[in-house]
């Protein structure tokens, strides 16, 4: 019987070994771990809406409005990006996951990341934005903050995930987009 017990223990930690070490060499989009939204409050939606509002006020640019559509659009993206290896990329340009409106992008590890802490990190480029017309290269070093502050922006709407690894991503969504190369934000 200790025997058998011992060979049953045996086939079963071995199996779960080959299982394991198969799904850590299979391609990340045929993993079978699943990602999970992460729902966020009326009040922390209520806090990332304000947090805009408020960065848009000091640059005369008006209020936008929270849009269940982008916010849905938003998280389909989170989770998608969550699913398929947590890696932060934008939406593509053409295909089934194609980019409709503007967008910024979060990547945290470890720990609570909320909708404002996602906002918080895009504004930090505020101290690289030195004004003006969006060009390739101010757009690479600022494009969240002035994505932020696009004056003809109108509507906003955030989805959020959790990773398998434990990371969270956060996508936002802006309606009309911004960061046209050669016109101002504001």
């Amino acid at each position: 019987m200790k025997a058998l017990t011992c060979s049953i223990i045996a086939v079963f930690v071995l199996g779960h070994i080959l299982v394991h070490a198969q799904q850590k060499a299979a391609p990340a989009h045929k993993r079978t771990a699943k990602s999970v939204a992460l729902p966020f409050s009326q009040a922390e939606r209520d806090s990332i809406l304000a947090f805009h509002n408020a960065v848009r006020r000091e640059v005369g640019a008006p209020p936008v409005v929270w849009s269940q559509e982008l916010a849905d659009f938003a998280q389909a993206w989170a989770e998608h990006l969550a699913r398929t290896g947590c890696r932060l990329a934008h939406r593509p340009s053409s295909g089934p996951w194609a980019q409709k409106y503007g967008e910024n992008c979060f990547g945290g590890s470890g720990g609570t990341w909320s909708l404002l802490d996602a906002g918080k990190s895009w504004y930090e480029e505020k101290a690289l934005w030195n004004g003006g017309v969006i060009t390739a290269q101010n757009w690479s070093v600022a494009g969240h903050y002035t994505q932020m502050v696009w004056s003809r922006t109108r509507r906003i709407g955030l989805g959020k995930a959790r990773c398998p690894n434990g990371g969270t991503i956060i996508v936002a969504n802006y309606d009309p987009p911004g960061n046209m190369i050669g016109e101002s934000p504001y």
